[in-house]
């Protein structure tokens, strides 16, 4: 009996995660996943009392430090790579490790920074942004290279940059293809991401 009502439960934040995924928190109705896999609104809130609980047992707080932290370390490595000339092996396993994260909570990071509406995620996509230029920032220089820019300027492209490496990512995630060739890409974009990052910070 026991494991039948944890089934049932399985069932019902699988729904929810497809009915999240599709329609963002504000937008969907108990009626949405109880009609996804045909069962009663009352036995959804048999297991869980309100559409909010059911929110953040399939997108919880605890997958969006998760994912921070694994970007911190990302672009801490990259600017390692770049500044210091260190080996790639913990990188590629980095990688790897982000696109098993993009594989496995695909529909819970696009609903985390685009259908977040009502919810704690609500200003993810700015938190995300500033951490990633806060990251960032220690390895700054004062003069680069290839181009003249102020610290304020820097600031400004940084803030662009970050902005368009989540939507990049967010934009491979909402398309339907197979893991494989989401996994292909993604590493041809971190090879791209890593590429363009080392000619900025000569």
């Amino acid at each position: 009996m026991q494991s039948k009502k944890e089934e049932v439960k399985q069932q019902i934040e699988a729904a929810a995660l497809k009915v999240f995924f599709r329609k963002g928190f504000s937008d969907a109705k108990m009626n949405d996943i109880a009609d996804e896999i045909q069962i009663s609104v009352g036995n959804i809130y048999t297991y869980f009392k309100t559409k909010k609980e059911l929110f953040y047992s399939v997108v919880p707080v605890s997958l969006v430090d998760y994912l921070k932290h694994v970007l911190v370390e990302n672009i801490r490595i990259d600017n390692q790579i770049s500044f210091d000339d260190v080996n790639n092996e913990e990188k590629s396993a980095l990688v790897q490790e982000q696109v098993n994260i993009l594989t496995q909570y695909r529909m819970q990071i696009v609903i985390i920074f685009e259908r977040n509406k009502g919810t704690v995620y609500s200003n993810a996509r700015n938190e995300l942004i500033d951490l990633m230029i806060e990251t960032k920032k220690p390895y700054l220089k004062n003069s680069y290279k290839r181009y003249q820019i102020e610290t304020e300027e820097n600031l400004i492209l940084l803030n662009i940059i970050a902005r368009n490496v989540i939507n990049m990512v967010l934009d491979l995630l909402k398309r339907e293809m197979s893991d494989d060739s989401r996994k292909r890409i993604f590493e041809a974009l971190s090879l791209y991401w890593l590429q363009g990052i080392k000619s900025i910070n000569e």
